[in-house]
Order: C-alpha cells, then sequence, then structure tokens
C-alpha cells in the first residue's frame, strides 16, 4: 500500500460530510417546502426553494460519486480492480468510477460507525443552514399571522414565523410536555414495555 490509511480516511470523511449536508439540505427544503414551513426556506419562493432541493439533492450525489475523478485518493486509474492493501493514490477513471469508493476500511475507508456519526453532523449543519437563512427569508415572505400562529409551537410556529422567534415557546412547551410523554405515552406504549416494568405503570 501506498498510501497511510489515516489520510484515506480523512479524506473520505471529508467527503461524506459534504455529502451529507448537501442531501440533507436538500432533501430537507423540499420537504419544508411541500409542507409550508417558511421558516426553514433557503429562498422566499415555494416554487424556487423546491427546485433548489432537487438540485442539491442531485449535486451531493454527482459530486460524491464522481469526485474520484478529479480528486486524488486511493483509487488510482489501474488499481482500483485490486484489493484496497494494493490500491494506489491518484485519479480514478471513468471504467472504474463505480468500485472507486470500494475501499476497505481498514485500508483507510469509511467503517459503519463513522457513517453513523458524520451524518448526523452533517444533517445538524443542514438544519442550522436552513434555520438561518430561513430566519432572512421569512420576512421576505410577507406572510399574514392570526393570533392562532402565535400560539403555535414546533413545526406548526415555523410556518409563519422564523426559527429563533420559535425556539424559546417551543423550548417551554417541550420542557413542561416532556414528562408526560415519558411517564404515561411510552411507559404504556405495549404490556411488555420497560417503561412499565420500571415506573409499574398500568394500563389504562
Amino acid at each position: 500500500m501506498t498510501f497511510d490509511p489515516m489520510t484515506a480516511r480523512a479524506l473520505m470523511e471529508s467527503h461524506y460530510l459534504v455529502f451529507a449536508f448537501l442531501a440533507s439540505l436538500g432533501t430537507m427544503q423540499i420537504a419544508v417546502s411541500i409542507s409550508g414551513i417558511k421558516g426553514l426556506w433557503l429562498t422566499p419562493n415555494r416554487l424556487l426553494t423546491r427546485s433548489l432541493g432537487i438540485a442539491l439533492l442531485a449535486t451531493s450525489i454527482v459530486i460524491f460519486f464522481a469526485q474520484p475523478l478529479w480528486v486524488e485518493g486511493p483509487w488510482a486509474e489501474g488499481s482500483v480492480e485490486a484489493d484496497s492493501a494494493t490500491r494506489l493514490w491518484g485519479t480514478a477513471s471513468l471504467d472504474e468510477l463505480a468500485a472507486a469508493r470500494n475501499v476497505n476500511d481498514i485500508h483507510g475507508g469509511m467503517a459503519g460507525t463513522n457513517q453513523a456519526i458524520w451524518f448526523p453532523i452533517g444533517a445538524a449543519l443542514a438544519f442550522t443552514v436552513s434555520g438561518l437563512v430561513g430566519s432572512v427569508t421569512a420576512k421576505a415572505t410577507g406572510s399574514k399571522r392570526s393570533t392562532s400562529d402565535d400560539d403555535a409551537v414546533g413545526l406548526e410556529a415555523l410556518k409563519s414565523r422564523n426559527y429563533f422567534k420559535v425556539l424559546p415557546s417551543s423550548w417551554r412547551s417541550f420542557r413542561s410536555e416532556i414528562a408526560v410523554y415519558w411517564r404515561i405515552r411510552l411507559a404504556g406504549s405495549d404490556g411488555f414495555s420497560i417503561f412499565r416494568i420500571l415506573f409499574g405503570r398500568n394500563s389504562g
């Protein structure tokens, strides 16, 4: 092997983080544009937001799987079909692109546990960007609010207000309701629930 597995792993992780971020951001924009949650829109327009989401999702897939064509890594042309322990560092050929990222985790590839860490980070970054940009675009939409909108919390409130205005009331609501959900709804989910055993709840 002519490259450091740690270097290859760092490269894979950085690529995967970008992929997770763009894919999550695109998926989120498609979802919020359909549901009308304007507080998380990247643009003031529903159709434009949805189109941007589709573009981001498609871009994430294309970039992630096509990067070996122009970014050097453990997929040098002519070595992709070999065992991952004997791969060379370089750019991949188009013919070998499909198998370029198929690298064993002990040789610099990504283990499932790594993916389980980096994907939530990418998704959290996507939500953060949506919340920050949405705080600006929510004003540009100029949506009318009613008294019921002021009382709404959570995702419903984001249909007419931005994330930072919704956060305090949603947090208060979460704190007041979590105990009820934990003790009653989870404990009463089924007769053999661990919550029922621990808390001694009766069904009813």
